[in-house]
């Protein structure tokens, strides 16, 4: 083979391979082309409210939860908020105007009471406020642990207001 024959089949070769490495996008989207929250929690959107990234933490099936996430009130007034597991009212806050803040943290807790399912499970979330009303959203049960550890109430909490 002639040092000319062999450059234009190396030429070929990589021209192949480059052609067949950029047919591989064909066949795996982009994953921005589907919509996802990249987040433990679940949003809810509700006139006056965004809650976002919410879930429950508790230490097991049957113990004591704390609600997590953030709460987005961008109108001139304060939104008062009550939330219950499984139709039952476990706490009220009150979320100040123009503001974003965590719902729970380690100093301050939006305790429900009782948790009905295992970390892992999903619950029926009740949110409720006058302008919204009653709405009701499935969010995940999360371990007290990791990023969550120190949240989940004592075994001996149970539900009390708190204020926001």
């Amino acid at each position: 083979m002639t040092k000319r024959a062999a450059s234009a089949l190396r030429f070929a070769g990589i021209a192949t391979a480059a052609l067949l490495a950029a047919g591989c996008g064909v066949f795996s989207p982009a994953q921005t082309d589907y919509s996802y929250i990249p987040a433990d929690g679940v949003d809810l959107t509700i006139p006056g409210l965004d809650l976002r990234n919410i879930a429950v933490v508790t230490d097991g099936e049957g113990e004591p939860g704390v609600l997590v996430g953030q709460a987005v009130n961008d109108s001139g007034d304060a939104v008062e908020v009550a939330f219950g597991l499984e139709g039952t009212t476990g706490a009220t806050t009150s979320v100040p105007a123009y503001s974003g803040e965590a719902l729970s943290s380690p100093t301050s807790t939006v305790d429900l009471g009782a948790v009905p399912a295992a970390p892992g499970s999903l619950v029926e979330l009740t949110v409720q406020t006058r302008e919204a009303g009653q709405n009701v959203v499935s969010v995940p049960v999360l371990a007290a642990e990791g990023y969550y550890a120190g949240l989940a109430p004592s075994a001996s909490a149970s539900p009390t207001p708190t204020a926001g």
